[in-house]
This record gives C-alpha cells, structure tokens and sequence, in this order.
C-alpha cells in the first residue's frame, strides 16, 4: 500500500513550480520599475492575495537591489493584457502588472 501511495504522489511532484514570473529595472538613482505577470493562480486583482504575494516579491527586488531601504512608494501601477489567444482575447492568460515608483 505504501508502494502505491509513493507512485500516486511522484507524477504531483512534477506539477510543484512557480508562479512568480518578474522584471526589475532600476530607472533612476531613487527610482524603479517592476513588473510581474498574472495568471488564473496570480489573478491582477488589486485587494486580493495575489497582490500582497506581488508586494513581497518587490520587496524582495528592492533588497536584491540594494534600494529603498527607507522604504519606497508606487507612483503608478498599471495591466498590460496578454496577447490573445488564437481562440479569443477572452482566453488569454494574464498579462503583466508593472509598478513604477521610488524611494522615500
């Protein structure tokens, strides 16, 4: 029994990855710009968990980067949709948010 629980689990190992698929461009000396694509998993809503998880990834780009370390605010954050797909625009998937902003 065991046996057969190991291979029922070892086919789901392969579907653990990551959503977080970013850019980071420092556009200035005390300036930025981020961008993290959406999917079904990291819809671009803006007041869900999918945002407080983006907000933790730049975060993290700011540290890499060493910027911001007073902190830091976006100055606009904007959806640039996806391409369509060939079955329809309503059929992409995502697109990528892109955060402007700068230290304080």
């Amino acid at each position: 029994m065991r046996a057969l629980t190991l291979l029922c689990l070892i086919p789901l190992a392969g579907c653990v990855g990551s959503d977080r698929h970013e850019g980071f461009t420092a556009t200035g000396p005390g300036s930025f710009l981020y961008s993290a694509h959406t999917s079904t998993m990291m819809t671009a809503n803006d007041d869900g968990a999918a945002e407080r998880i983006r907000q933790g990834w730049l975060v993290d780009a700011l540290r890499a980067h060493a910027m911001c370390t007073n902190g830091y605010v976006v100055d606009t954050r904007r959806l640039v949709p996806g391409s369509p797909s060939q079955a329809g625009p309503q059929f992409s998937n995502g697109g990528d948010i892109l955060y402007s902003g700068r230290c304080t």
